[in-house]
């Protein structure tokens, strides 16, 4: 859950544990400290909300005998607390009603085998579905929430492996800068996944015939989107800055112009099962998710879908996961049974050093 304004991320459940952290120990660096986060990290984060919300959320006192204070404005209380409402409104709404999947352990036991966490994939699917298998007595659970959640648990160490495939507009690649951006080399290893294509799905035949993101302006066409943080609909938004530019629009005129731009889904699954029983012309999504479907699609492009995991690998089912992924029989059935999967020479491997998984 997180609170967005513009489609810009303001505060989610990292941001809200920063600012409970500041406001119980009274110190930016003791806050860091308590959550296991750099200090530079636990600054800049609170320093990007402020300047998104033009308030400062925390008032800092520096030096002094007893050293520099920290606590909560009255702007930075409030904001904690709408979270904190939404949060627990959200969380008794889907009670009953998870969103993880998977195989999960017997009650009184804290955490499944394995935990996954981040966007949602057929191939990670798979991979735990063959782990299984092999070994009936296996637990794991795999919540499909977008890859900034999938982050955000690694930074909280509540997951064992993440799924993001998220783009950095500023190096024009995908996945790497994160690591230094977000203070993870030291904790994380990326490793690499595979490519992925990114579709518009549409019914059979495309009754609407689009052929284009620029069709989802059309006032006859209604859109299905995928939640804010997953790398899906930042790729969509990458794409509709495009089309603002070209246009000379505002990005918000141009959403605002869209039909379903507002809707959330948190898997592809949900996206194409709402084109599927025409709650919506079209949705964007995993061409593989479209063609398990039968739906038709229009290649929006490739993308790049690696794994956050614990640089020291300490969890063996966490080894055996990246096992079944550079498996090259694996890799063959994959490719020769999904549409829109393409492996790599590096399938498997860490890509933050130069040893494997």
């Amino acid at each position: 859950v997180s609170l967005n304004v513009e489609n810009r991320r303001i505060i989610g459940e990292l941001e809200a544990r920063m600012l409970r952290a500041i406001d119980q120990t009274g110190s930016l660096s003791l806050a860091a400290r308590t959550l296991d986060l750099s200090y530079p990290f636990l600054w800049n984060t609170i320093s990007r909300i402020e300047l998104a919300v033009n308030e400062k959320i925390v008032a800092r006192e520096r030096g002094g005998q007893k050293g520099g204070r920290a606590e909560l404005t009255k702007e930075g209380k409030d904001l904690l607390q709408a979270y904190s409402g939404l949060d627990s409104r959200v969380h008794r709404f889907l009670k009953g009603e998870s969103l993880a999947r998977g195989y999960m352990p017997e009650t009184g036991r804290a955490r499944p085998n394995l935990s996954f966490v981040g966007s949602h994939c057929i191939v990670v699917e798979k991979i735990l579905t063959r782990l299984r298998a092999s070994n009936p007595g296996m637990t794991y659970q795999m919540v499909n929430v977008g890859s900034w959640a999938g982050m955000t648990a690694m930074m909280l160490r509540e997951a064992d492996i993440a799924g993001i495939h998220l783009y950095d507009e500023t190096e024009s690649r995908y996945n790497e800068p994160l690591l230094s951006k977000y203070w993870l080399s030291n904790r994380c290893t990326l490793v690499r996944g595979y490519k992925r294509e990114q579709c518009l799905m549409v019914r059979k035949g495309n009754p609407k015939e689009i052929r284009a993101v620029e069709d989802l302006l059309r006032h006859d066409v209604k859109l299905v989107n995928r939640n804010v943080g997953s790398g899906t609909r930042i790729l969509l938004d990458l794409k509709l800055r495009e089309l603002a530019r070209k246009k000379e629009m505002a990005l918000d005129t141009l959403t605002g112009r869209i039909r379903g731009y507002d809707s959330e889904m948190m898997t592809h699954r949900e996206v194409a099962a709402a084109v599927v029983a025409r709650r919506a012309d079209v949705g964007i999504g995993l061409t593989s998710i479209a063609a398990e479907t039968n739906l038709d699609f229009i290649p929006l492009g490739d993308e790049l879908y690696d794994f956050l995991v614990e640089k020291r690998l300490r969890n063996p089912y966490a080894h055996d996961f990246f096992n079944v992924l550079a498996s090259k029989c694996f890799q063959r059935e994959i490719e020769s049974s999904t549409v829109g999967i393409k492996f790599l020479k590096e399938t498997g491997r860490a890509i933050s050093q130069q040893t494997s998984c």
